[in-house]
């Protein structure tokens, strides 16, 4: 059977971006998931100045409330910012109140997050913090928190976290992203091999949790 994971990430950099496409991958490699990937429009600073996003970051589609109430599985990305989530993500989770009024629509979903930290001079530092808030927001819906599945990469990779990916912030702005490639060497590009192995277990794991809930039926 046929069930949805929707990735949903906030960033102006291309390597969160990146991570959000290596996530997607691991969650279609598992039968049956349908992946789409959505970023959250800016509603705090305007995207007039195409300049201080990454090369085909505003390409990507705008996520609506029924995209996330038509999916199995949300994975929720955004920079950390000074040690705290995000604003522009934050903004949009203000957004998903409806569900409570709802009759709590978004009860057993599941939830998962990924983020990434500046390094020094660019308020690093707070990674755990961000994914946390992001799962106290799942456990305020009722949904299924998910994490990175134990594996090696986790033991020797700087932020690294069970609460989702993080990812260290190294490089500049204004690489090129391709959405549409088939090639994963397109997806992993500026991310590191144990970043790679990371982000793709954790989108393979939450799918695969998805597909079960899914397939034994809603939680009641």
């Amino acid at each position: 059977m046929v069930f949805t994971v929707t990735i949903v990430f906030f960033s102006r950099s291309a390597r969160l971006v990146t991570a959000a496409n290596v996530i997607a991958e691991g969650a279609r490699a598992v039968e049956g998931c349908q992946c789409n990937v959505f970023r959250v429009r800016d509603v705090i600073r305007d995207e007039e100045d195409v300049r201080t996003y990454d090369r085909g970051i505003l390409d990507c589609p705008v996520v609506t409330l029924d995209d996330i109430a038509q999916s199995d599985a949300i994975i929720f990305g955004a920079p950390t910012r000074y040690g705290r989530l995000a604003p522009e993500l934050s903004a949009f989770f203000d957004k998903l109140s409806t569900f409570h009024e709802e009759g709590c629509a978004l009860k057993g979903k599941i939830g998962s997050a990924f983020t990434e930290v500046g390094g020094p001079g660019h308020g690093y530092g707070g990674h755990e913090a961000t994914l946390v808030t992001i799962h106290a927001l799942f456990l305020q819906h009722g949904m299924v928190t998910v994490g990175v599945p134990p594996l090696p990469p986790l033991e020797a990779t700087p932020n690294a976290s069970v609460f989702g990916t993080a990812l260290r912030s190294t490089v500049k702005s204004g690489a090129p992203l391709d959405f549409e490639s088939n090639s994963i060497a397109s997806r992993v590009r500026e991310l590191n091999e144990a970043e790679v192995k990371i982000a793709y277990a954790q989108g393979e794991w939450v799918s695969l949790i998805a597909k079960q809930l899914h397939d034994d039926g809603a939680i009641a």
